[in-house]
Order: structure tokens, then C-alpha cells, then sequence
């Protein structure tokens, strides 16, 4: 798997399938994003490719919160990669960066430097300053713009959503049997937590 960093590195993809987010845990319902990801890439001849950021946004917007990071980049990469994606573009996140609007980021990166052919969603996705960007408004853009867009339901586990925040809130209260469930792997607190906050 290539691991890009940022836009301005020639990523020569063709024809990239793309899914955008942090995936932080890489969790069940990412595994179902990023394996419709990869099946739908192989069918159409184009390759996979997972857009995310680094720090995750929460750690610029919201400095002094209690947010943390389930893994360490590395270890989300090493994930994703066994799920067999072609490449990673890694963006750097910043204050600048958390200005930019949706529809300039789809223009101006998706579709201008990236040329991504194909857009696939998990639930409840948003893009763009202040989240501006639902999938609504994601869907219309990209269909003027001749991008396909896919979007996929919510993954429910027990009648638990599964998305990173309650994956966050379960390691709080140290309920690691659930935390291993909803991630689909061991967590190992004592190394995965510890390099995530380096």
C-alpha cells in the first residue's frame, strides 16, 4: 500500500475510488467502508484510496477537549492497509486548512489534484468548515461534477452504532470487552493509547 503525504505529492492513482475520514480505530463499520471501497474499485479498474488527516481534526478545533485518539497514525494505516486499500493520502490538518469549504475542498483536491473518480461514504459524513458539507450537499456537488457517489448505512452491533466516539466513551469507562467487539480486534491500552498521544 502507498502511504501519500498530502496533495501537492503526485499520487498517480487511476481513476481513485476514494473514502474520506479519520478512521481512527479502524473499526468494524470503517472495515465495511473500506472493503466496499476496495470491491468497488476492482470492479470498476480503479484503485482505492483512503484521504485522511493527521492530527485529527478534533486536536486543532478543539485543543483543550478530552478528545484523544483511539490509535496512533501508524497503527490506523497498518489497519487499513490489511484491508487490502491501494493508498493512503495522509492531509495535513490544520487551522488554515479547517477554513476551506467543502466544495473547495472537493473541487480544489478531490477532483483537481486527486481526479477521483468515485466517492464512498459511511454514515453521517461532512466535510468542509463547519461541517457545512452533508451528504446531501456532498452528493449534489459531486454529481454536477460528474463523481459518483456511494453511501453507506450505519453499522449497528447489539443495537449499538459503531463509531468512534463510543468506541472513545467504552475506553473511558474501561469496558474492554465491548471495545474489542465494536473494533473487531485486541485493543492494547497500554501501547495503542500511550503512541496516540505522542
Amino acid at each position: 500500500m502507498r502511504v501519500i503525504r498530502g496533495f501537492d505529492e503526485d499520487a498517480g492513482l487511476n481513476a481513485p475510488v476514494a473514502a474520506i475520514g479519520s478512521f481512527d480505530g479502524v473499526h468494524l463499520g470503517h472495515c465495511r467502508v473500506l472493503r466496499y471501497l476496495c470491491d468497488f474499485a476492482h470492479q470498476t479498474g480503479g484503485d482505492s484510496v483512503v484521504v485522511t488527516f493527521d492530527p485529527h481534526p478534533q486536536q486543532v478545533l478543539r485543543p483543550n477537549s478530552d478528545f484523544f485518539n483511539i490509535n496512533s497514525l501508524d497503527k490506523n494505516i497498518e489497519l487499513i492497509e490489511k484491508q487490502g486499500v491501494d493508498a493512503v493520502l495522509i492531509v495535513p490538518f490544520t487551522q488554515a486548512f479547517s477554513q476551506l469549504s467543502y466544495s473547495d475542498f472537493i473541487d480544489q483536491y478531490m477532483i483537481g489534484k486527486l481526479r477521483v473518480s468515485t466517492l464512498v461514504m459511511g454514515p453521517n459524513h461532512a466535510l468542509g468548515h463547519n461541517r457545512a458539507g452533508g451528504r446531501e450537499a456532498i452528493e449534489n456537488l459531486c454529481n454536477e461534477r460528474g463523481v459518483h457517489v456511494v453511501e453507506l448505512p450505519e453499522m449497528v452491533c447489539h443495537d449499538v452504532a459503531v463509531h468512534s466516539a463510543m468506541i472513545r466513551k467504552l475506553i473511558t469507562e474501561g469496558r474492554w470487552d465491548d471495545v474489542d467487539e465494536l473494533l473487531g480486534y485486541h485493543y492494547d491500552v497500554e501501547t495503542q493509547f500511550i503512541a496516540s498521544q505522542r
